[in-house]
Parts: structure tokens; sequence; C-alpha cells
């Protein structure tokens, strides 16, 4: 058969043709597939990480399955999102969320996932035409759970070019067509221009340069299709433009998340994380050099009262002063980060130096510079800082534990007066040990009913018991008994003071009415309030509660707080006592003397009753200062039309000095001990009818006189 050299020309300009066509075919949909993953990965990326943050605070000892169900709903909005699994840190599962696609394609669902999740990589990876990524919950140190997202990612991709092909096809077949027309005149003429254009793709496949144009000048079908090629590359690299601006906000958005995930949005210092993070690094430096570095834990004192008092806006705009002023006396080198709320963290790393020294100077220089007050919303704002110090040899090169410690002298230097620092020290160790060993207890022993109550009487100058305070007493199970100065506070610290305040409450107004049944005339019993009590919002309608269970007469009751608890936080607790107030309940003022003491507010304060606090009683018969001052305070008592009453009385000395400065009422170890209900009335009896008072059995003539 005589095939002439046109028609193999028109044949090998074909070929050329449907060649150069296929391979930008294949060279488009190699692209398309790179784009299309590497799109795919890094949209996973991002939302599994996001999600991970907000199951975060989820992933507790008792996780909130609906809330973690509620959050898995959100990847609903990502179509190719076929299955997602949240396990715990031990890989047991705890949620999963299925698509809607795979819950209706399936009678009975699959067993899922069909692989050894322990065995994938924490990351993105294909298996079996899937995209799987899994992706820890919470810091590597302190790993909460994975969660497990699993993508459609072949079928997909295998459409997707297959839609670009049919829709490059109508393009293909045209040119095609043209080109098998002409074909004899391209082969005679345009052989030259063909075998460039053909150089040019080629050109473009090996450098994926898309902004490459073929130049022909004419008016033929060469430069026809030149324009096409053209026209498609332009078309690609405007998408390709397009996916390298989505690759970059994609990348910002990523550096804005961690950017997040290290500083603290207010203050824009390093946040916990990053702290922890540099810190643990300096720590293996300065053990592996044998040196070592410094923690300071700063508390800012008094910071609660001025946020509740003048609003978050003021406490923030307060903050951002501190910081200011802290960093000017930082050296370079030292990081300082928020640690929450009020809390600072700051370290020091020097080698050349005695650190210990730098740390105490940089400590005192923070002090000083805090004690000028701050102009905040126009107001004079005055506040202080409680350091606590800590260094890495001490704490064994351990990030918690020079963490903890210097939290823990932190404490020990608000205990000694605030606005000071403290030197972490091993008995401090033991201390909070201590501490948190009774905080523990105390849930178990409100369970357990391991409290008591005791009462102590209050003796009028006509030596007739008429008030009883009550006090509670705690004979433990780990511990025997603990005294009230030890674990009151550690109760307060740990938000379970309330809880006990609510069981002296209800316990004393049920032993009300057998107390009143013990003597001929009415008595007064006293309940003592802290300062969390004054500011519970709930309290009030507690007492209202138990004042209609047990019948109680509120003119018999009398709520006792202290000086320093009151003015505090004046406004609410003055809100709290007014409600009191309307219920017929009495109030006095505990310890008066050895808090604030400040005039101006006692002329504010709606009270019935002032308490001369036993420190000043105990120097009656040697001080002559202390025995001007309790003239004092009972002169100001009468003239403000208040009651007094003596704390401490343990001498006849001391009962008659007091009762002859007007002294209305008197309590203390010359009348009683505090002692429980059932021996109540031997005491009652006992005070009322002037016999001498009997302890373990034998009389005791120094304490009755």
């Amino acid at each position: 058969m005589f095939i002439s050299i046109s028609s193999k020309i028109i044949a090998l300009i074909i070929a050329l043709v449907l060649l150069c066509a296929s391979g930008f075919l294949l060279l488009s949909m190699r692209e398309h597939e790179g784009i299309y993953k590497n799109t795919l990965f890094s949209h996973i990326s991002i939302s599994a990480d996001n999600l991970a943050q907000d199951l975060l605070p989820l992933m507790d000892v008792e996780q909130d399955r609906f809330e973690i169900s509620s959050k898995l709903l959100n990847l609903g909005e990502f179509p190719l999102v076929s299955y997602a699994l949240v396990y715990d840190k031990s890989w047991r599962l705890v949620e999963q969320y299925y698509s809607e696609s795979l819950m209706t394609s399936h009678v009975e669902l699959p067993v899922l996932p069909p692989f050894n999740v322990q065995s994938i990589s924490v990351g993105n990876s294909l298996h079996d035409g899937q995209l799987v990524s899994l992706t820890t919950i919470g810091d590597e140190s302190y790993i909460l759970g994975y969660l497990l997202i699993v993508c459609e990612y072949q079928k997909p991709l295998t459409q997707s070019n297959w839609n670009l092909i049919v829709n490059s096809m109508p393009l293909a077949l045209g040119i095609l067509t043209v080109m098998f027309l002409v074909a004899v005149w391209l082969g005679k003429y345009l052989l030259r221009p063909l075998t460039q254009l053909t150089e040019f793709t080629q050109k473009i496949k090996n450098s994926s340069n898309y902004s490459q144009r073929f130049e022909h000048m004419g008016h033929d079908e060469v430069s026809f299709l030149s324009d096409n090629i053209n026209a498609m590359l332009s078309r690609i690299e405007h998408q390709d433009v397009q996916h390298q601006k989505f690759a970059e906000d994609l990348i910002q958005q990523r550096l804005d998340i961690e950017h997040m995930g290290n500083f603290d949005a207010l203050t824009n210092l390093p946040n916990r994380k990053f702290f922890m993070d540099v810190l643990r690094s300096q720590l293996v430096k300065a053990k592996r050099n044998k040196n070592n570095l410094m923690v300071l834990f700063l508390d800012l004192d008094h910071f609660k009262s001025i946020n509740d008092s003048l609003g978050h806006k003021a406490g923030d705009e307060l903050l951002l002063k501190v910081v200011e002023v802290i960093k000017i006396q930082l050296r370079e080198e030292d990081v300082l980060a928020r640690l929450s709320g009020d809390k600072f963290l700051i370290l020091l790393t020097d080698v050349n130096e005695d650190i210990v020294y730098i740390a105490i100077k940089i400590a005192e220089r923070i002090i000083k510079s805090l004690e000028n007050s701050f102009e905040v919303m126009e107001l004079t704002v005055q506040t202080g800082v409680s350091i606590g110090i800590a260094d890495a040899i001490s704490s064994e090169y351990s990030s918690e534990s020079i963490i903890s410690n210097a939290d823990i002298a932190m404490y020990q230097a608000k205990e000694m007066g605030r606005n000071t620092y403290a030197l972490f020290k091993s008995q401090l160790h033991a201390l909070s040990l201590r501490r948190m060993l009774i905080s523990n207890a105390l849930v178990k022993a409100l369970e357990q009913e391991e409290f008591e109550i005791h009462y102590q009487a209050k003796v009028g100058i006509n030596n007739q018991v008429n008030g009883l305070e009550a006090l509670i007493r705690w004979k433990s199970c780990f511990d025997g008994a603990i005294s009230p100065q030890e674990f009151i506070p550690v109760a307060e610290k740990s938000g379970r003071i309330m809880a006990i305040s609510r069981w002296v409450i209800s316990h004393v107004f049920r032993d009300f009415q057998a107390i009143q049944k013990m003597s001929d005339t009415p008595i007064i019993v006293s309940l003592n309030l802290s300062a969390y009590d004054v500011s519970d919002e709930k309290l009030v309608p507690f007492i209202i509660t138990q004042l209609q269970l047990y019948s109680v007469n509120p003119q018999l009751v009398e709520f006792e707080i202290t000086e320093s608890a009151y003015l505090d936080n004046f406004d609410k607790a003055d809100t709290f006592f007014s409600q009191i107030r309307q219920l017929g309940f009495l109030i006095a003022l505990d310890d008066f003397g050895t808090g604030y003491s400040s005039m101006s507010y006692l002329t504010r304060l709606d009270i019935n009753t002032l308490k001369i606090d036993q420190y000043f009683v105990k120097s009656l018969d040697s001080s002559d200062k202390d025995k001007l001052i309790i003239d004092s305070i009972i002169g100001l008592a009468h003239k403000l039309k208040l009651n007094v009453c003596a704390e401490g009385v343990e001498t006849i000395g001391q009962k008659e000095y007091l009762i002859g400065h007007g002294c209305e009422q008197m309590q203390g170890y010359y009348y009683s001990k505090p002692c429980h209900l059932n021996e109540l009335m031997a005491h009652i009896s006992e005070i009322n009818g002037h016999s001498p008072l009997i302890i373990n059995g034998v009389k005791d003539s120094n304490l009755r006189g």
C-alpha cells in the first residue's frame, strides 16, 4: 500500500500533537495531584490541630462525651472526612464521628479503622486510598489523648482528574480537527514552528514554569495552537498563583496559631507553655555544665480586690503597667512570662556571677519599683508583689519541681506579710505537703462527719452565761486532732471553707433549741464567717432555709467576722451583712485592733458587738500600754453604742479590770474551755451557780478566783 510522505508528515504531526497534548495533560494532572495533595494535607493538619486544641480542656479524668461529640460534629463541614475517632492517652476509644455518607452507605458499619491505630505515626499518611491524620491532644510532655481523622483521598482525586480530562477534551478534539485539515500545508511550510512548539512544551514540562509563553507570528494553525497553549498556561499560572497564596495564608495562620499557643494575648509575654519549653532546655544545659539557674514566682498583692472593685478592664490596664515596670528591672537575657491572672514567672540564667545574689537583687528591685502607685482609669491604685525564689540545683534540675518550689516560696512570702520575697527551703516543701494532705482530707472529713462543734461560754458582768461561741473541731482519721489555726487557712485557699461554713451553720442551728433549754435566760449563739463566705451569693438563701428548717430565732444568733476580712472586701461584706441584719441576726466584729484599725471604716460598719482580741487581754497584767488600748476600745465602742466582748480572759485580775472599765461580756478559760454540746449544760450550770471550775477532776482556784 502506497503511503505518501505527506501522509507520513500528517501522521507524524498528528502523533506529535497527540504526544504533546498527552504530555501536557499528564503534567497538568500531576501538578494538579500535587497541589491537591499538599492543599488537602495542610487543610486537614490545621483542622486537626484546631480540633485537638478544642478537645484539650475536655480530656480530663471524666471526659464529657457530649461536649466531645459536639466538637466532632464540626467535621460535618468537611465532606471529605469519612470518620474521626478520639482516644484517651491509653488508646481507649472515647468518642467517634462518622460522615453522613458512611452512615447511609452500609447496613452495618465495618470495623473502623481497618488498621492498627497505634502503629500509625503522628501526622498525615496515606493508607488504602485514604488520608489518615493522627494528632496528639495536649503537649508532648503531657499527652491527654489522640485524634484520628480519616478522609477520602483517591476517589475525589480520580474524579477531579477525570473532570480535567473531560473538560479538556473538546479543546483537544478541536485542535486535532484543525490540524488534520491543514496537515499537508503544515507539513510543507510550518514544520519548523511545530518543532519549536514541541520544544517549548518540553521546556514547560521540565521546568514547571507556567509563566513562559510561546511566541509565534502569523495567522496559521500553529499560531492558533500556540495561543491556546498560552491560554492554558495562563490559566494554570493563575491557579498556581492562587494556590501559592493559599499556601502562604495557611503558613501565616499556622504561625499565628503558634504565636497564640506560646504568647499571652493581653501582655504579649511568653505563656506557661513557652516558658516551660525554654526552662527545660536551660535546665538540661545547666545540668550538663553543672551550673545553676533561678526561677522567680511573682504574685501581685491585692489584685483580686482591685479587679473585683474596679472591673476587669482596670485589672488588665494595671497588669500592662506592672509588666512594663517589671521589664525595666530585668536584664536582656532574662525571660519574663505570664503564668495566669496576676501570676508571673522569671527565668534567670547566669554562669559567670552569683546567680542567687542576682535573683535577690532583681526581686528587691521589682518589689521597690511596685511600691509606687499606678494611675488606672483616672484612679490611683496601690499594689505590691510577693516573690518566691527557687534554684535548679535544689530542685534537682526538674522543671516541675523548680516551679513548685518557687510557688511554695511565694506563699511563704505572703505569709511573711506580702510585698516581700522568700527563698525556697526544704522545710517549706514539707509544710506544703502537709497542707496538701490536709486539703485532700477535708473532703472526706465532711463526708465522714469528722468535724464537731464545741461551744465556749460568754459571761456577762452579772457572772451569768448570756452567750456561746460555736467553734469547729476536727478529729481527722489521717492525723488525729488538727487545730483550726492549721486547717482553716488551708480550707480557705483550697475553696472548701464555704462548704465547712455551711456545715457549721446547719449543725449550730440544729443545736439551737437544745441550747436555749439549758438556761432560764436567752443565750446568743455566735458563729464565725470568713471573707470567702461574705462573697458567697448563695449563702444567704442557705441561711434562710436552715433558719426555717430548725425554727431558729435570728435575734439570738450572732455572726462574727474578723476586721481584716470585712475590710478586704468592704462592699460585698457590707451588702451581705445588710441582708443578714434584715433577717434579724446580730453582727460582731472579731479581733478588733489587730487588722486595719481604720476609724473611718468603723463608723460605716453596721454592727452590734466589738470583740477585743485576746492579744491585748493577755497583756493586761503587765502592760500599761495595752490597758490604754483596751480603755480606748471600750470607750469608742460605747460612744458608738456598741457592746464589747473581751476574748482570752484567764485570770481574775483580767476579769475585774474589764468589768471595772465597762466591758459587758467576756469569754476565756477563766470561765470555761470550749466543750461538746453534751457537756455544755454542766458548764453553764457551774458558771451560773458560781461553783469552782473543775478541770480533770481538780478544782482550779487560779482560773476562777
